[in-house]
């Protein structure tokens, strides 16, 4: 029967039906078995954990996605992906690469950042965490065109988080960026600054702390940690740096966990019920670097506030 169910949907993903909510367990990693996941961005919303996500398809050849999904638990053991939240069809302004999302609660409404186009960050909201959202702005809130200097040449990977009452935008590759949003959480609060991270001067790509992309902060106690990947290849793996500011500058701390197999790496921690967790992405089902599925495991701190690399299983 679990392996009908398995079939069954991803028939429908092929085939394009409406799949609302589709109930399944969590089996070990990767956790999403029925569809192909990438990027996850794990919240917790009223004591319940969301998950959202890029969505390779299933014939990808290059990361051409079409869509976002959110998964949800209350437990980490019965899961539901509740669908697509948001698609490229839904986007006036955008035609290509559904890239990195990221969510954010505010004022009992829930905001949804994705990158598009390679060039563009919008936002869209919903009075539920999973969705529909809509984008209401009608047009990006990030726009590098004409102004890569400003913005960088690359704006993707967005991640919020509101600390103080203050919002702060994340994003970037190669560059790290960081600018501050105003309380309506859909217009921009200054200027894009670069977010400085100190000790990885000299690192090179797939290395220490070079910074690819998929940046991500959270807050633990008192110290802010900014996630991120260090590069694309073999040898590339998720990367963290410590702060007392959210604006920075960061100072590089160290590995997060040994690489995986699919070569980007992007990936978000949380607390949830009294322990933390990092979600990221493999190829183990597929075998190929453009149809990847999300994981997560268990990460703990040493007394001092580092991160204790996880070893994955080989």
């Amino acid at each position: 029967m679990k392996n009908y169910c398995l079939v069954f949907a991803l028939l429908l993903s092929v085939h394009g039906f409406a799949q609302k909510e589709f109930h399944f367990k969590n089996e070990g990693n990767p956790l999403v078995k029925h569809m192909y996941t990438a990027d996850p961005s794990a919240h917790v919303f009223n004591g319940r954990l969301y998950v959202y996500t890029s969505h390779d398809e299933n014939k990808a050849t290059y990361f051409d996605m079409l869509d976002w999904h959110v998964f949800s638990t209350d437990n980490l053991v019965d899961w539901i992906d509740h669908g697509a939240v948001l698609s490229l069809e839904d986007i006036e302004w955008a035609d290509k690469w559904a890239w990195a999302p990221d969510a954010i609660k505010r004022d009992g409404k829930f905001y949804f950042y994705y990158p598009v186009e390679r060039t563009k960050i919008g936002v869209a909201v919903s009075d539920s965490p999973t969705g529909p959202f809509v984008d209401k702005r009608g047009r990006a809130l990030i726009d590098n065109t004409g102004q890569i200097d400003k913005i960088g040449k690359e704006p993707i990977d967005p991640s919020v988080l509101i600390e103080d009452g203050q919002a702060f935008m994340y994003f970037g590759c190669r560059e790290p960026k960081v600018v501050k949003l105003n309380n309506d959480m859909m217009t921009l609060k200054g200027e894009v600054k670069v977010l400085k991270i100190h000790g990885i001067e000299n690192d090179k790509e797939h290395f220490g702390g070079y910074f690819g992309e998929a940046p991500w902060v959270f807050k633990r106690k008192d110290t802010f940690y900014l996630l991120y990947s260090n590069g694309w290849g073999k040898e590339s793996t998720l990367v963290y740096a410590t702060a007392k500011d959210p604006m920075g500058p960061f100072d590089f701390q160290g590995e997060v966990m040994s690489v995986v197999d699919s070569w980007t790496s992007h990936g978000s921690i949380v607390e949830f019920k009294g322990k933390w967790y990092v979600f990221y992405h493999n190829m183990e089902l597929s075998k190929n670097n453009y149809r990847r599925s999300i994981c997560f495991d268990e990460i703990t701190f040493d007394e001092n506030g580092m991160i204790n690399k996880l070893e994955l299983k080989e």
